[in-house]
């Protein structure tokens, strides 16, 4: 048996944009200052035969499409991935023309109040925080007293401040899908792309309530898909949780469910399903 000879090389590129952030004024630890990632860029290889490029009919090239990445410590969980058909015609040939073609964009990143004070804090945006305040003379508590005696603090389950949420959570993630047109129609049908953003928001607006809703909107049809939202409420000794379901057809479905937290046995839970015709 014989192989054909092979003599390729590939070719791929990274690149990282990073900055350091000021140290605070007044701070003399001589500490090195920390580094975030601006931006940073990976751009999948690219491959040559010059062994293939010697065959009649044929070109050196081997690599039928190229992705890039993105990613940045700006947004938590930001990615971004572009990917591009780079030729129109079977790769390898000499008939095939240097035609780049995007095919597929997904995004991906989430929000949340903390997101939004760091950006803000990078542009000088963010509010310093304010010294404690001194108590009036005559107020101090008596030598030996305990710091914070007298300042009854209320707290729920796991900690949690009683009237107080935790913030909020986005998340979000974009997809679009292409197909190149045919060459010789110039048409694929109905089904040549599609594109849709789907998003999953939490938050919590007491210490003891939680939400969740899931879902996802569809550019092409200019619909919503399947809807999900779940609420839950922390009852001390007990927990209950409620969720509610839609499909893009219209049937729904809902779930109540108490129980137990010691004995999860002793629970009351029920369920309803409706059919749309």
């Amino acid at each position: 048996t014989r192989s054909d000879p092979q003599q390729t090389i590939s070719l791929g590129l990274s690149q990282n944009f990073e900055a350091k952030l000021k140290p605070a004024p007044g701070d003399t630890t001589q500490r090195a200052a920390r580094k975030i990632r601006l931006l940073s860029i990976n751009t999948s290889s690219l491959s040559y035969n010059f062994e293939q490029a010697k065959q009649p009919g044929h070109t050196g090239w081997q690599t039928p499409s190229i992705s890039n990445s993105f990613a940045s410590d700006l947004l938590p969980g930001f990615r971004l991935s572009v990917a591009h058909d780079l030729w129109k015609g079977q790769v390898g040939t000499d008939t095939a023309k240097f035609d780049p073609f995007l095919t597929n964009v997904s995004a991906q990143f989430a929000i949340t109040p903390a997101t939004i004070r760091g950006i803000a804090a990078l542009f000088g945006l963010g509010r310093r925080a304010q010294p404690p305040a001194t108590p009036p003379p005559g107020t101090e508590s008596p030598p030996g007293t305990p710091p914070g005696f007298g300042q009854r603090e209320f707290s729920g389950p796991q900690g949690l401040p009683v009237g107080g949420g935790r913030g909020f959570n986005l998340s979000l993630n974009y997809t679009r899908i292409r197909t190149r047109p045919q060459a010789d129609t110039g048409f694929v049908g109905a089904n040549a792309g599609s594109q849709q953003v789907g998003f999953t928001l939490s938050f919590q607006p007491t210490a003891l309530w939680s939400a969740t809703w899931d879902s996802n909107y569809n550019f092409d049809t200019r619909q919503f898909g399947a809807h999900f939202i779940r609420l839950e409420r922390d009852l001390h000794r007990w927990h209950a949780s409620f969720s509610f379901s839609k499909a893009p057809s219209g049937n729904f479905a809902f779930s109540f469910y108490v129980a137990l937290l010691d004995q999860p046995d002793i629970k009351f839970d029920y369920e309803q399903q409706s059919i749309t015709r």
